[in-house]
């Protein structure tokens, strides 16, 4: 057995992966995993997957949809069509600022 790595459980070889997080938000992942009785580890290995998704990185997608609701929102207010000198929309400066964060979504 090489160094790194070790059987769990269920015979499955495991490699340990140090991460860094904000003092608060270790807190906050240990409290989310203690109140459902599962690992911090669990909870770490389920975001990594979510995020190399291989159906289109549902992660990316959910980010995308939050941002066009955001963009959609701003352009249907009607107190977002008032218009500065530059002759855009307050509705269209949110937005022009909004899309660039749109990311890609790669299907692998």
């Amino acid at each position: 057995m090489s160094i790194g790595k070790k059987q769990t459980r269920s015979k499955v070889p495991v490699k340990a992966v140090m991460i860094y997080m904000p003092v608060n938000e270790a807190e906050r992942m240990k409290k989310f995993a203690d109140d459902r009785a599962i690992s911090s580890s669990k909870v770490a290995r389920e975001g990594i997957y979510m995020r190399m998704d291989r159906d289109g990185d549902k992660f990316e997608q959910g980010f995308n949809e939050g941002l066009n609701t955001a963009i959609a929102v701003v352009r249907e207010t009607k107190g977002a069509q008032m218009m500065f000198p530059s002759g855009k929309s307050f509705a269209q400066l949110v937005c022009d600022g909004l899309e660039p964060l749109i990311r890609p979504v790669k299907h692998e």
